[in-house]
């Protein structure tokens, strides 16, 4: 891809900053999706409402890349 994104499967934990200053600390993104608000949620079959518009993703720092 033009952006340098990986082919295979992907797990990344970010750090998130929103445009109103909120951070979240573990933004768990699998395929380019946001799945979980933090790494517990990286084990098992869960549901998780996100609580933001991720289009106010103001700045996105990658922690790990699993």
């Amino acid at each position: 891809m033009a952006n340098g994104s990986p082919k295979r499967k992907y797990t990344a934990i970010c750090r998130a900053t929103l445009a109103g200053g909120r951070v979240i600390e573990e933004l768990i993104v699998e395929q380019g999706w946001i799945i979980a608000l933090g790494r517990e949620r990286l084990a098992g079959t869960f549901e998780q409402r996100i609580d933001f518009d991720p289009r106010t993703i103001g700045q996105l720092e990658i922690l790990q890349v699993i």
